[in-house]
This record gives C-alpha cells, sequence and structure tokens, in this order.
C-alpha cells in the first residue's frame, strides 16, 4: 500500500496490539455476561473509555480483573 502524506497505512502480516475492546467482546473473553461489566461499571468498579456512544474497556483493566477476578 502506498503511503500518503496524512493518511495511516495498514501492513499485511504484523499484529496490531489492542488497547481497549468493547464490553461483549470483553465479557466473552472473560466467561462472563455484558451486563455484568455494564453493572460494575456504572458503579465505578470498573474503568471505561467512551468513544462517542461506545464503551470500551482499556486492555490494562481488562489485565486486573484477570489478576484478581471482578
Amino acid at each position: 500500500m502506498e503511503s500518503k502524506p496524512g493518511k495511516a497505512t495498514f501492513t499485511i502480516g504484523h499484529q496490531v496490539t489492542r488497547t481497549a475492546f468493547g464490553i461483549v467482546e470483553a465479557a466473552q473473553s472473560l466467561g462472563c455476561h455484558a451486563d455484568t461489566l455494564r453493572r460494575k461499571a456504572n458503579a465505578g468498579e470498573l474503568k471505561t473509555i467512551r468513544v462517542g456512544r461506545r464503551v470500551l474497556i482499556p486492555a490494562s483493566e481488562l489485565q486486573r480483573i484477570i489478576s484478581g477476578g471482578l
């Protein structure tokens, strides 16, 4: 892919590290229900990032949950 000034490029073959996950995707990874994560987020027990209407859970927060549980 030709690089143009001001444009992001994507190179196939390189691993992309994710920094945040959607609620449903995070719940599937943790083996719990998405509503459980929503309740924890609303109670302030789970850090989230808002991007428009979308709520994301940082990867560091998922690692914290895996290490210490909900």
